[in-house]
């Protein structure tokens, strides 16, 4: 393995991430970014650079010549479903963003472009929902593979 301490850090937090949202270590509290996200751009932004981490992880394991060959026939299944969803989610968040940038720009605006502006956050909140129910099981599939390693 070519980062041993990465590959801890990221063990532990896998480990840590469905089992709990937060997690107390004498003073010291964990929290799983994903289930402590409280809007959708950072429950986004949480699964994307979750995803980032396994797959960084994966292609270790798939770089490994002590690897198993089916599981990196998997890994390589799992990446490939993906990463569609992942990219989706990117456009998602960003369209959500600025979105969020124009309503915030047009609450000093007349009341057409204030609601235009609402409209239109509405509709990136709701796509952003979706890319992130899109994009959930496969990285959550991707992750326990590289969990079995």
């Amino acid at each position: 393995m070519r980062h041993p301490l990465r590959a801890l850090a990221l063990g532990v937090a896998l480990a840590a991430m469905p089992a709990c949202s937060s997690l107390q270590l004498g003073e010291t509290r964990l929290e799983n970014p994903a289930a402590a996200a409280r809007t959708p751009d950072q429950r986004a932004y949480a699964l994307l650079h979750a995803y980032a981490a396994i797959v960084e992880e994966a292609a270790d394991i798939v770089r490994d010549p002590a690897a198993p060959l089916s599981l990196k026939r998997a890994l390589g299944q799992a990446e490939r479903a993906a990463t569609p969803a992942v990219e989706t989610l990117q456009i998602a968040v960003t369209g959500y963003m600025r979105a969020r940038a124009d309503y915030d720009a047009a609450t000093s605006a007349d009341q057409p472009v204030l609601e235009r502006a609402a409209s239109a956050l509405t509709i990136a909140a709701n796509r952003l929902s979706e890319a992130i129910a899109a994009a959930d099981r496969p990285i959550a599939e991707l992750e326990a593979l590289v969990r079995r390693r």
